[in-house]
């Protein structure tokens, strides 16, 4: 059974069998393998050192008997890094820090070996070339214990490159956002605040009977109005009528105001919306023209390491497809050789949950009909035609179809004599996870044709890949290096926008299109709650102010916040109640405007009707 093992997997170079409970050695194979330190409780996989120096991967698995025996496998292997492309290399290193392998042109260098030790730096100068490093940790999984190994790789930095910034623009930037900041400020005090902070003061005033002064506001919009308003209602508490007025026009104590001019008018009219979104505007103007200032710029030219790194990534993805395959082949082989006869359809439900990557699991006779299935049931295709392109006696990796909606691969390999042979299909996610690297950007597995049959992120089965746009790294690598997957002919293609790629333009601006979306959602929060809080409820004051001031002494006026709007609200009611306790006065004089300067000829028209009004009350209280 080793010596089938042995052949099944190319990897192992030392496989023995070890009674549990003893520590016994049953069989050996291969070379020999230390077996200090074997768990049996918890086997699992462990670094030794090789007697050539090189490291060893030892690991074991427990074999439950049926007679109630327990038996540990174990097999090792030589640690092995994947091919390094572009000039990189590759440093394995242990829990204390010592390389225990190393692959690449740079391998033997002293000082990189020593800078990879170290731990801390991620970049190293030798001369006037520079090297950058990146670790990574070796994670733990279901069957692999936690080795404390760290990979590093070491990329030489290309001559003449210069990691560029943009300090001006970003100066430039920051003060740009400083001015729109106090501008912005400086129109809501000057326009929202003060004029509220005033028409509290002098709302507070009226209605602690100080009357003697005018209401003097400085505003617009609804701000102006409520002052006016304000205004109306404090002659009315004077007891100043109509011919009040007339009187003291007549004694020469009142005089009428100029007429206003049109500046005026519009400040009377217009509305404090108008301020908010002139600040919105200068807001979102700075954050639509920061990402606009600096695109495109510097991100023209392509440093060839970004190219070289990408046709690499695409090459490791290749190199992770053709190892998937070669495993299942192992995998299937192994199954194959530890059986016999009709044995190998007891085994198949057994062997097929052990792989998630392998959809069903069956045995097929040289027709192509199924003698015994583990797992989903096989596609309705031709699968004789498709078998019959393996060699007699031989494995292979196949395309069972070639359209559909499920592209499905499998294995093939040879049972007892050859003429029947076991089938494992795959999943199509066995290779989507395998093109899932950080750094890959958009990949897809296709076919001789050219069609899609696996992709990290969601595709369409046997179409064809998207052309690479205009600003895109795209690289593409075949399949091949094993003589199970010879006449596959199958591809992995990868596209990368320019825009992913951690250039020092693409980075700026990125953090533009961040800043300028924080900008205005830090607009949009502050001014929405400006005006739920204040302008609304100003502008329903505003409706108040001028119906108590034209008479209607019954609608009570409610404050909403406890701030200056709610606080002339309040002022407003105790004047309203000073009103309606009060008796019944002529109609009430017109609010004047809010610049006090302004002249009565204005509202000659306003004044003529509140007069014959008074004629006509005066009269009919005297006929009565």
């Amino acid at each position: 059974m080793l010596a089938s093992l042995a052949t099944a997997y190319g990897k192992w170079r030392g496989l023995a069998v070890v009674d549990a409970d003893s520590g016994r050695l049953l069989a050996s194979r291969g070379e020999h393998i230390p077996l200090d330190g074997l768990d049996p409780d918890e086997p699992g996989s462990r670094l030794v050192g090789g007697a050539s120096g090189a490291p060893r991967l030892v690991s074991a698995a427990r074999l439950e008997r049926a007679d109630g025996t327990r038996q540990l496998i174990v097999a090792s292997g030589p640690l092995r890094l994947p091919d390094q492309y572009g000039g990189r290399s590759a440093y394995v290193t242990d829990a204390q820090g010592r390389t225990v392998l190393a692959s690449g042109p740079h391998a033997a260098d002293a000082g990189l070996r020593k800078a990879v030790q170290d731990g801390r730096g991620d970049v190293r100068r030798a001369g006037h070339r520079y090297y950058v490093i990146g670790r990574g940790e070796v994670p733990a999984g279901p069957h692999v214990r936690d080795l404390g190994l760290t990979v590093s790789t070491v990329v030489p930095v290309p001559a003449g490159t210069a990691v560029g910034d943009d300090r001006l623009r970003g100066l430039g930037a920051a003060g740009a956002l400083l001015a729109v900041a106090l501008l912005v400020t400086w129109l809501l005090v000057r326009y929202v605040q003060r004029p509220l902070l005033t028409l509290h003061q002098e709302a507070r005033r009226v209605a602690r009977g100080e009357l003697a002064r005018p209401v003097s506001v400085r505003a617009r919009g609804e701000a102006a109005r409520i002052a006016g308003a304000l205004e109306s209602l404090r002659r009315q508490l004077r007891g100043e009528t109509a011919e009040s007025v007339r009187a003291l026009k007549g004694r020469g104590e009142l005089r009428d105001q100029p007429q206003r001019s049109r500046r005026q008018k519009t400040a009377y009219r217009s509305t404090l919306r108008l301020v908010l979104a002139g600040c919105a505007t200068l807001i979102a103007t700075w954050a639509v023209a920061l990402p606009l200032a600096g695109h495109g710029q510097g991100g023209q030219y392509v440093p060839p390491q970004a190219a070289r790194d990408q046709r690499d990534r695409t090459q490791a993805a290749a190199d992770r497809i053709r190892r998937t395959l070669g495993e299942t082949v192992a995998d299937l082989t192994s199954i194959a050789k530890l059986t016999a006869g009709t044995r190998v359809g007891d085994v198949l439900d057994d062997a097929r949950p052990r792989h998630g990557a392998w959809r069903s699991l069956y045995l097929v006779n040289r027709d192509g009909r199924i003698l015994a299935r583990s797992g989903h049931h096989p596609l309705d295709i031709d699968r004789r035609s498709a078998l019959a392109k393996v060699k007699p006696g031989g494995t292979a990796v196949l395309q069972l179809n070639r359209s559909g909606r499920v592209p499905v691969a499998a294995a093939v390999v040879p049972v007892g004599d050859g003429t029947r042979k076991l089938v494992g299909e795959l999943t199509p996610d066995a290779f989507n996870g395998v093109l899932t690297r950080s750094g890959l950007g958009r990949s897809w597995l296709v076919d001789p044709s050219g069609r899609i049959i696996a992709s990290n992120q969601g595709f369409i089965a046997f179409r064809s890949p998207p052309a690479p746009g205009g600003r895109t790294l795209a690289a593409t690598a075949q399949v091949k290096g094993a003589k199970a997957v010879e006449g596959l002919g199958w591809r992995v293609v990868t596209h990368k926008p320019l825009s992913w790629t951690r250039l020092a333009a693409y980075e700026t601006e990125r953090h533009a299109e961040l800043a300028a979306l924080l900008a205005l959602a830090a607009a949009g929060l502050g001014l929405g709650w400006l005006e739920l809080t204040v302008l609304r409820p100003l502008r329903a004051l505003d409706r108040s102010a001028q119906a108590l001031a034209g008479g209607d002494r019954t609608a009570v006026i409610y404050p909403v916040h406890h701030d200056e709007v709610g606080s002339v609200a309040r002022s407003l009611e105790l004047i309203r109640q000073q009103l309606a306790a009060a008796p019944a006065p002529e109609p009430p004089l017109p609010p004047p405007p809010a610049d006090r300067d302004a002249r009565p000829e204005a509202h000659r028209e306003a004044r003529e009707a509140h007069r014959e009004a008074g004629s006509w009350s005066s009269s009919s209280a005297f006929s009565s």
